[in-house]
């Protein structure tokens, strides 16, 4: 009898093989290529922002360099202008080349070649004009410059010629020979005379360092003529007063006028300072720190009490520094111009003789 015997396990079947899908590591290598691939295209992105920076970068600076470039002339050219006449600095503007984007003349200050204003020292044809005010003493200082002060438009070849001036005589103004150029009328205004007067050019010299012209004036009233001072000295407080188109240019009173409106009258414009040096030459000039500009030229300095130490003529500028000097010719040259035109002056009182 045989003995029971353990069953014998048959031999295994044979394993299929796991796909290529399913093999370890198959997903995880199949990710780190995706993530690589996707960092690729970002840094490839990237360095295509990059490049493409840097390119706009390098005309933008290339563009910059030119306008700077541009700049860097038109400021040689303003600096150049500085160093002439103030009232003969709007004859030189249209050839100034300004730099892309500026424009150019600047508006405010800038004359219009042409005016609709009348030059017949009020018409019938005008427009309405306001009653002269009574002549009067004034009240304070700022009156006293007021009714002497004068806004001074002369046509010349150029265009139209602005400066001020002031009354020296009840039916004389002074000014500088430059505002009123070849002209042989002009127009002074200001708000005491009521309306645009017509002034015909007396006399008028600009050598050997004089600038004068003297004007004739016929009809106005409601004026103090101002006095000349006899002498001035360094460290005097002065106060320059006149019509800078710088400020001039925006008073809607001063477009008003030039459109036709003889009633309308700029604000006369103040600044002081004080006398730098008085350089003993011929004539002597008056050295001061009060600001002036386009437009000032022909206008009154003055002393804390009113009266004329010289005339308004030109500006210097320090080309280093950009420090502006103002400089006037003394009230004694300018007495001696009068007389020889045949008007006698208004003299500060207990002054003498300039």
């Amino acid at each position: 009898m045989k003995e029971n015997q353990p069953p014998t396990a048959s031999p295994p079947a044979d394993t299929p093989p796991k796909p290529w899908y399913g093999r370890p590591g198959f997903w995880s290598l199949l990710l780190f290529c995706l993530l690589l691939l996707l960092a690729l295209w970002f840094w490839g992105k990237h360095w295509l922002a990059v490049q493409e920076e840097k390119r706009a970068l390098t005309a933008q600076t290339a563009q910059m360099s030119a306008q700077n470039a541009h700049f860097e002339h038109f400021l040689r050219q303003l600096q150049a202008l500085l160093a002439k006449d103030p009232c003969s600095v709007q004859e030189s503007l249209p050839g100034i080349v300004p730099p892309p984007g500026v424009a150019w003349p600047p508006t405010p200050g800038v004359l219009p070649e042409k005016s609709d204003m009348p030059f017949t020292g009020g018409s019938s044809s005008a427009p309405a004009t306001r009653e002269a005010a009574p002549q009067k003493q004034p009240a304070g200082f700022a009156e006293l410059m007021e009714q002497g002060t004068v806004l001074v438009l002369a046509m010349q070849e150029g265009g139209l010629s602005m400066g001020s001036g002031f009354f020296v005589a009840p039916d004389a103004v002074v000014t500088n020979a430059h505002v009123v150029g070849s002209a042989a009328r002009a127009i002074v205004v200001n708000k005491a005379t009521g309306r645009p007067l017509t002034a015909s050019v007396r006399k008028a010299v600009q050598e050997a360092g004089r600038d004068f012209a003297v004007l004739h004036v016929e009809g106005a009233t409601g004026v103090t003529p101002l006095a000349l001072a006899p002498s001035v000295q360094r460290t005097e407080r002065v106060s320059a007063w006149g019509f800078p188109g710088a400020v001039t240019g925006d008073d809607p009173q001063f477009a008003a006028l030039l459109k036709g409106n003889a009633a309308a009258a700029p604000e006369v414009v103040y600044t002081d300072g004080v006398v730098s040096v008085v350089l003993d030459r011929t004539p002597p000039l008056v050295v001061h720190t009060a600001t002036v500009s386009q437009g000032n030229s022909g206008g009154p300095l003055v002393n804390e009490k009113g009266e004329v130490v010289g005339i308004n003529t030109f500006i210097k500028l320090d080309e280093e520094s950009y420090r502006q000097s103002s400089i006037a010719i003394s009230s004694a040259e300018l007495a001696r111009f009068l007389r020889s035109a045949g008007v006698d002056p208004a003299l500060a009182a207990g002054g003498g003789a300039p």
